[in-house]
């Protein structure tokens, strides 16, 4: 029950967070509420709610919200500017977009900003568990490698196993899924690149 309670006062809060940057950030851009859900390819209700506070997003409705505001994820829930530092070195906080009650976790460690938005992240799957993602804006691309455990990927109606020691490329602007396909848990570490994305 704690955890059930932890997973959804966290929900509340990134939901709290993206629903102030949102408004802020369309506001900032002098988008409508259509132009903003147009360019995020995601309904103008979808958009209205999670201004709203009232919606959950997926992590695939949050790159696509990003992507349409030329943002990385990170840059998206972080109320702070989205340009990149000229440190030669600079720090960043994970930040845990998605768990399940029994253990399961998408973390987004590092990203970066800009037409080109590339971002690193690690994951944690428990038996019997399986994410599915929507579709990413197109021509994303995904590098995973399988850090313990075994993993399932299936992209379309295509699917792959990898143990530990294997790494994939993927294609993910169609629906995809990963799957804990072990009797242990799954670890793995993904880099997703979008490279077609608006500027302003």
């Amino acid at each position: 029950m704690t955890d059930t309670i932890a997973v959804e006062d966290t929900e509340r809060e990134l939901g709290d967070a993206l629903a102030k940057r949102i408004r802020l950030l369309r506001g900032g851009r002098q988008l409508s509420l259509d132009a903003l859900a147009q360019r995020a390819g995601i309904s103008k209700g979808t958009v209205v709610a999670l201004e709203q506070g009232k919606a959950n997003p997926s992590i695939g409705v949050l790159c696509r919200l990003a992507a349409a505001l030329s943002l990385s994820v990170t840059d998206l829930l972080a109320d702070r500017s989205a340009e990149t530092s000229d440190l030669p070195i600079e720090r960043t906080t994970p930040v845990t977009l998605w768990s399940s009650p029994a253990g399961s976790k998408a973390e987004l460690t590092a990203a970066l900003t800009g037409a080109t938005m590339f971002e690193l992240w690690s994951w944690t799957l428990m038996p019997g568990e399986t994410y599915d993602a929507d579709a990413h804006s197109p021509g994303t691309r995904e590098l995973i490698s399988v850090i313990s455990g075994r993993l399932g990927v299936t992209v379309g109606d295509t699917s792959v196993t990898l143990n530990a020691g294997e790494a994939v490329r993927l294609v993910t602007d169609r629906r995809h899924s990963y799957t804990c396909a072990g009797d242990a848990p799954v670890e793995f570490s993904m880099a997703v690149l979008e490279s077609d994305r608006n500027v302003y």
